[in-house]
């Protein structure tokens, strides 16, 4: 009888809660089901309250919180403050910037946060907002989260629409599922005035970013089950189930039930993660684990997250004894199936992910110092209890 490093379930979607939450905000009898603690998750619900009570709202370092709540707030006639963390407030924001100019609202940021004026939205129907869709689709799902019952009908024109275009696919869903009735024409989107949410329950359903960190602590010790993999989900990163089986990983998929076993001989892979970046530093670890070159690519919008991932994710693969060549869009790696010999530290720059990827090569047998673990509670903060016995 396998004795599994884990069963059981994994958290809600924090990338789904925080979508439903916007829409909850503008439709207070909105029931949600999914339960996270995350940080993301808390500082969405702690900046909607903000909000409603005419207060400044902390970002911390939530990127999509920034993002979708800046939208959210900008719809509301009024003077607004959002705060973050130095890192969040250096990202790129000239996307959300152009796009609330266009709306017609005044906003601007500096050392202190982003500063919104706004007399509510105010753009020409008959002519498309330009949404860059180039380092994130994120600014157009915030638009569209907020695009209820607008007085007049509101398009969008996307630029650059192909990387993440998973996620925006899952805000046009989700925003369907509450009742939109959005009309897509190639990479133009056209809201009609008045929709309103029609919706009295949204689902958020598994963190499968989350599901994919311990999935893959699995793959390396003694395997995983998972209890409540959504069968039918609009996540990008569920491609990882087939991922893992073109890496020779033995994974059954009954139902809702996910049963990943130790891989005895990881294989190579070649493949495009313009769709499913989150996946890119966990994966980058199991390349290096696998006998042979693999190419991770497709990716390039990877610097612009919490750290530069396709970096920090070489960093890590060459302490662990491994060639890496680095590329504009990714990684080329050598791996190896032999146990990393060297002991050295790793800052997580901050980046939940990296601390994710650091503690799948350290399940493997590297002795690694993995510094600031708890970035992880930005997204999972049950994964050092949920993988403790690999470490």
């Amino acid at each position: 009888m396998n004795n599994y490093l884990y069963q059981g379930a994994i958290p809600a979607s924090k990338s789904m809660l925080n979508r439903c939450l916007i829409l909850k905000s503008q439709a207070p009898s909105l029931n949600i089901s999914g339960i996270s603690q995350c940080d993301d998750v808390v500082k969405m619900r702690e900046g909607i309250k903000s909000l409603a009570a005419g207060k400044e709202m902390d970002c911390g370092a939530a990127g999509t919180t920034f993002r979708f709540l800046t939208m959210r707030a900008s719809k509301e006639p009024g003077q607004w403050l959002l705060k973050g963390s130095e890192r969040l407030l250096n990202r790129p924001h000239e996307t959300l910037l152009s796009l609330l100019t266009q709306l017609g609202v005044e906003a601007k940021i500096s050392e202190q946060g982003l500063y919104i004026n706004s007399s509510g939205w105010s753009w020409r129907a008959d002519v498309p907002l330009q949404v860059d869709c180039s380092k994130s689709t994120q600014f157009a799902s915030a638009l569209l989260l907020s695009a209820w019952e607008l007085k007049q009908p509101l398009q969008m024109h996307l630029l650059n629409p192909d990387l993440s275009q998973g996620y925006l696919n899952m805000t046009i869903d989700l925003v369907k599922k509450a009742g939109m009735e959005l009309v897509e024409e190639g990479d133009v989107i056209k809201i009609p005035a008045n929709q309103k949410i029609s919706a009295s329950q949204l689902e958020a359903e598994a963190d499968l970013s989350s599901a994919f960190a311990v999935a893959a602590v699995g793959v390396v010790t003694s395997g995983v089950k998972i209890l409540n993999f959504p069968q039918h989900s609009l996540q990008p990163d569920k491609v990882f189930v087939e991922i893992l089986k073109a890496m020779n990983v033995p994974v059954s998929l009954k139902g809702s039930l996910l049963t990943v076993s130790k891989a005895e001989k990881l294989e190579p892979i070649s493949w495009d993660l313009a769709d499913s970046p989150d996946l890119f530093p966990v994966l980058s670890v199991l390349c290096s684990l696998a006998q042979g070159r693999s190419h991770l690519y497709g990716a390039p919008h990877l610097v612009y997250k919490e750290s530069d991932r396709v970096g920090k994710s070489a960093e890590l693969i060459n302490k662990l004894g491994r060639t890496v060549e680095l590329r504009d869009d990714g990684l080329i790696i050598q791996g190896s199936a032999e146990k990393p010999i060297t002991s050295f530290s790793f800052d997580t720059d901050h980046d939940h992910r990296l601390a994710f990827a650091a503690a799948v090569a350290k399940a493997y047998g590297a002795s690694v110092d993995i510094q600031n673990k708890d970035v992880v509670n930005k997204s999972f903060p049950e994964f050092w209890q949920v993988i403790g016995g690999a470490l």
